[in-house]
């Protein structure tokens, strides 16, 4: 029996559920995308305004997971004008860039003597799962669904540091993102969902979950190009973007919130 593990605050939890079951729904359709919060079209030529503002009313988020920048201004627009919040972000991306950088950090850095990687998957204890939560979103970063996150739905990894109390004080996943027969996308992995407890920083512990994280999606299912979505500006993240084999790509990401769902417009940091 699959678990019903969605985590956040009531309105998080609520768009995380619907995007499981829209999921569910639309899976089979190479146009849209998943990985583990909620469903959205791949690209505009997958699918016109109207039916990205259709699956954020729905659902109360979605995004275009890569649009032309000559066209990230007229989209937003439009967004605004149909009445949800757009949110813009940069897509980070490297397919063999990636994967020599991760298998140099992992060479090159370890964690530290008092810290274990676990990945998560089936057998994995409850506790764990809730301290990953309560982790991560003390860091404003909202965990994908349990059963991405245990790798049950989909080609996914999640890798977690434990302390020696078996307290989550990091994590790191990447996810299958777009339907494996999508013509541009289709073997492209989402990658993130780091975050390291306050107290740990500076110990390096989320690069180093994450490089091993892109290297087991390499091993286990195939994927060899890598994205994710930066805020603009966000120099931390770009700086951890860069260090991993990433660029800034010719392509932006274009999400939407119904702001009845989430009242901040942002489903995560």
């Amino acid at each position: 029996m699959v678990k019903d593990e969605f985590f956040g605050n009531d309105d998080q939890r609520a768009v995380l559920r619907r995007g499981r079951g829209m999921a569910a729904l639309l899976g089979q359709d190479k146009r849209y995308s998943y990985y583990g919060r909620t469903v959205g079209l791949v690209g505009p030529e997958d699918g016109d305004i109207d039916q990205l503002v259709a699956l954020a009313t729905v659902q109360g988020n979605a995004a275009y997971g890569a649009v032309p920048l000559d066209q990230v201004e007229a989209i937003k627009s439009s967004l605004l004008a149909r009445g949800v919040v757009p949110m813009h972000y940069d897509r980070w991306q490297g397919a063999g860039s990636a994967l020599k950088a991760a298998r140099e950090i992992v060479a090159t850095l370890s964690l530290p003597e008092d810290v274990t990687m676990s990945r998560l998957d089936a057998s994995t204890a409850d506790e764990t799962l809730a301290s990953l939560a309560e982790m991560a979103l003390g860091c404003g970063v909202l965990p994908l669904c349990g059963e991405v996150l245990r790798g049950l739905s989909r080609p996914a990894v999640c890798l977690v540091a434990l302390d020696r109390t078996a307290k989550v004080v990091s994590c790191a996943a990447s996810s299958a993102y777009a339907d494996e027969d999508h013509p541009t996308h289709g073997m492209q992995a989402w990658w993130g969902m780091l975050a390291t407890d306050p107290a740990r920083r500076g110990q390096r512990l989320s690069l180093v979950l994450g490089a091993h994280a892109v290297l087991e999606m390499e091993s286990r299912f195939g994927f060899g190009d890598f994205m994710t979505g930066v805020e603009p500006g966000n120099a931390p993240s770009e700086s951890v973007c860069a260090r991993m084999g990433l660029s800034r790509g010719n392509s932006a990401i274009i999400g939407c919130a119904d702001p009845r769902a989430l009242a901040n417009g942002r489903m995560t940091k």
